[in-house]
């Protein structure tokens, strides 16, 4: 296979595992690479075995309570091990903070002065950095691992996206559809969602948007590679501000994509396509898990509750009723 600015061609797919997906993961991980697998030159799933450093809101002792944190990744690790040996998934990558390789790939993405694995909230920042550097191709895939996605059978809306990031020079990254198409059945137009913060504008494949997620993306790397460290100029200074002040020390992964990329005008494109979609569960009760097979079955099947429609984040309520009957 050619190789091309030392990316190769085709497509990769990463999942990130952290330990707290560990009661749906053997659900959703299996959905995703299915998803992609005719497309995917390789898929890899991120173990994150790394604790969050401690912060006003987040305390790794209580967080990442032993010994439940460690039993929790390593059956995350026999997973992802048990769908390699199926044939679901080419690699599996365990993230540890004393490994010289993360602390480079940290280095590169965020730069030499924000070294620390995860935001002041507790959210990753190089799991993210180290799934895309894990890959051997231009384009990397990636999903959280508690992302729910419907894509038409004989359809990959990656390769779909491939061709308008070629042709649109600021493209740095792709998603599918936020939300699951709503524009004839609620009135609200139509968008990537119906309740979209940061404005959008149409291109050619869909809208372009000035803000990025970590949740779900299609990442070329070359044009990546021109913006990195994404920890310099304005987003260092914010940093090191928040620091000095300990208000929200470090900043999350996104915010610095998105100010780093926005300010030399690059965007993300949201694809307009019907033919796939995601959701999120951003609120996961303790009956959550029991409900992930059912709502995995209605997603693929193309049906959802009334209430979701123009909504990013998964209504469990709405689910509850219209899944779990």
């Amino acid at each position: 296979m050619s190789e091309t600015h030392g990316y190769g061609d085709g497509l990769t797919l990463q999942i990130n595992l952290a330990a707290v997906d560990g009661p749906y993961a053997k659900h959703i991980v299996p959905a995703l690479a299915k998803s992609h697998r005719a497309a995917a030159r390789d898929i890899i799933v991120t173990v994150d075995c790394c604790k969050p450093q401690k912060t006003k809101l987040t305390d790794p002792a209580v967080r990442c309570r032993e010994p439940e944190f460690t039993e929790q990744v390593e059956e995350l690790r026999v997973l992802a091990e048990s769908l390699k040996g199926q044939g679901l998934v080419d690699r599996v990558l365990c993230l540890r903070a004393d490994d010289q390789w993360l602390k480079t790939v940290t280095r590169k993405y965020s730069g030499a002065w924000l070294p620390e694995t995860h935001d002041y909230g507790g959210r990753p920042i190089t799991g993210y950095w180290a799934g895309i550097e894990a890959a051997h191709t231009r384009y990397v895939i990636h999903y959280d691992g508690d992302m729910f996605l419907h894509q038409e059978p004989g359809f990959d809306w990656a390769v779909h996206a491939i061709p308008f990031l070629e042709k649109q020079e600021r493209a740095v990254s792709a998603s599918p559809r936020l939300t699951p198409p709503y524009a004839s059945r609620i009135p609200f137009g139509d968008g990537a969602s119906a309740h979209e913060g940061v404005p959008m504008a149409p291109v050619e494949g869909g809208w372009k948007q000035h803000f990025f997620s970590t949740r779900v993306f299609l990442m070329d790397r070359r044009k990546l590679e021109t913006y990195l460290p994404l920890g310099r100029g304005r987003v260092l200074l914010e940093q090191m501000a928040v620091k000095t002040l300990r208000r929200g020390f470090p900043r999350s992964a996104e915010k610095m994509y998105w100010t780093t990329v926005n300010a030399a005008g690059g965007y993300r494109l949201i694809l307009s396509t019907e033919r796939a979609w995601v959701l999120h569960p951003n609120w996961k009760p303790p009956a959550y898990p029991g409900l992930v097979p059912a709502i995995l079955e209605c997603v693929a099947d193309n049906r959802v509750p009334e209430a979701q429609l123009g909504k990013t984040e998964l209504q469990f309520e709405a689910w509850q009723a219209f899944a779990g009957r």
